[in-house]
């Protein structure tokens, strides 16, 4: 855990949302003291993100018993908060490790003690890939993956590389038309597989893709495309293992792909490997999950519910009724600087004045300014200044983004804990 002061920065600055009476305590001791989250002498501060630890844990073990049963591992993408509390949660749920996006990403996930990195992205950076190579050495039990997915990327890394250190470990990354990085097609995917094989500075040890671009419906059409895009990944990398091009020193080879809307069609397509009498691992990356959400991934994830034991949102900022300048309109303290908008909207979900918290329905917000929501109201609508509203989020990648710290509440509104977030 990171154990950094929670008053570093000028004087009497802190973390925005966090309760005055903690603003010169490490995140463990704001955790022990148990602050009530809405009494008035803890201070905290409005707008506040509030992640429910209940939900946390649970999203944390419902993945982890999906990949028991379908025979995968998980490396959550930190990319999601970059928060190495959120992501010892999925440690201890049995994380085979943790999926990162940038170098400095793997710096944060490193430093909080993470052995197992799995940079689901090229690394072309050089200076980094010889850091990366330095950490390998001094530590053996660190381990490093990343993508190549051109001969240019190969050779720009064999010739940054140290010939007298450890070989960095690759996977070949399989794109499609239209969507990111990855090879296009067999002849190139060969082709590069051939130039990371024949390298001494590096070792191809598995294949990559991501189908999340293919689609966003789990419509039949969307699916059958995911489907079709995955079945793909798994014959290119059959055609690799058959060629030899994998490195036959490797413990282990790997399969990754699985975003966080079809990672059960991973599950289905990757198990359909052919056994080709090496240890395979199949890894997806999900990183959505744990936090989960009220819009985006309830609709699409294939866990999205909660009523059949599937995910439930654990995440939901606490903002203030700031004024109510005409009728049916209320506007509150939080905007884009606070708010997620990219997928959805936020969604009111409860009114608290006092002690007392009412579910609200019908109350919809139309319009984010920066620091400013404007909510619809019903015409009979109970709200008054300086009460506080529950907000629903959609897509939670882009809510941590905006947040440096996140309070960890349990279900009697007490804080346990505090996420950090190094985005």
């Amino acid at each position: 855990m990171h154990r950094q002061q929670i008053a570093e920065g000028p004087v009497g600055w802190r973390f925005k949302g966090l309760p005055t009476a903690a603003h010169d305590l490490t995140i463990e001791q704001i955790g022990q003291r148990r602050y009530g989250l809405f009494d008035p002498a803890a201070g905290v501060e409005w707008p506040a993100l509030v992640l429910r630890e209940s939900a946390l844990r649970h999203n944390a073990s419902v993945l982890a018993r999906f990949c028991a049963k379908h025979n995968v591992s998980l490396a959550p993408h930190g990319k999601t908060a970059v928060s190495p509390q959120l992501w010892a949660l999925q440690a201890e749920a049995g994380a085979w490790g943790v999926s990162v996006a940038t170098p400095h990403q793997t710096r944060a996930f490193r430093a909080a003690g993470a052995r197992r990195i799995l940079m689901a992205n090229e690394l072309v950076n050089t200076a980094f890939a010889q850091w990366v190579q330095r950490e390998i050495a001094a530590g053996p039990e660190f381990e490093f993956y990343c993508y190549v997915d051109s001969v240019a990327g190969v050779e720009l890394l064999d010739a940054a590389l140290d010939p007298a250190g450890p070989p960095l470990p690759v996977l070949l990354e399989l794109g499609h038309a239209g969507g990111r990085a990855g090879c296009r097609d067999s002849k190139t995917a060969l082709n590069v597989a051939r130039a990371a094989a024949q390298s001494r500075r590096l070792s191809l040890v598995g294949v990559a893709g991501y189908e999340g671009s293919v689609s966003h419906d789990r419509d039949a059409e969307g699916l059958a495309a995911v489907g079709a895009y995955l079945a793909g990944v798994v014959r290119e990398f059959e055609a690799i293992a058959a060629a030899g091009l994998f490195d036959a020193a490797a413990e282990e080879y790997l399969l990754s792909a699985g975003g966080s809307i079809y990672f059960d069609v991973v599950a289905e397509e990757f198990n359909k490997l052919q056994d080709l009498g090496r240890n395979v691992r199949r890894v997806i990356r999900s990183g959505a999950y744990l936090t989960h959400d009220h819009g985006f991934y309830t609709r699409l994830s294939p866990l999205g519910s909660p009523e059949d034991g599937g995910l439930i949102p654990a995440a939901e900022v606490w903002s203030q009724v700031l004024s109510l300048p005409e009728p049916g309109l209320a506007i509150l303290d939080s905007g884009r600087r606070d708010l997620p908008y990219d997928q959805d909207l936020p969604q009111p979900l409860a009114l608290r004045r006092g002690d007392s918290v009412q579910p609200i329905d019908g109350w919809r917000v139309t319009s984010l300014n920066d620091q400013h929501a404007f909510v619809s109201l019903p015409p009979d609508s109970d709200v008054q200044v300086g009460d506080l509203i529950q907000l629903g989020i959609s897509h939670p990648c882009t809510l941590h983004d905006k947040w440096q710290a996140a309070l960890i509440a349990d279900e009697q509104d007490y804080i346990v804990g505090v996420a950090r977030s190094f985005i």
